[in-house]
């Protein structure tokens, strides 16, 4: 679990995928923003995908916020997290 956050903030926040294209040339790949982080977690919690079973996973994406929330230094970003996180909680 503790190894998500950083695999979501360099591989799926990348709009242009540029973690996997510098990892196939051996070159460092860019880290997300805080908003680009609270931009992708808002968007699975508002619509989020379902398991196996067809329930939504709505509460881990919003678990996986709560972690994360402290690390999160841009003020803009927190607040629309924590507004989207208590809309739903």
């Amino acid at each position: 679990m503790k190894k998500i956050v950083p695999f979501i903030k360099n591989y799926f926040l990348n709009n242009n995928y540029t973690y996997m294209e510098n990892r196939t040339r051996g070159k460092e790949h860019e880290k997300a923003s805080d908003i680009e982080l609270a931009l992708f977690l808002i968007k699975h919690i508002e619509k989020p995908c379902e398991d196996l079973e067809g329930n939504n996973i709505r509460s881990f994406y919003i678990r996986e916020a709560q972690r994360i929330l402290n690390t999160i230094k841009n003020p803009d970003a927190k607040k629309l997290l924590v507004d989207t996180m208590d809309k739903y909680m």
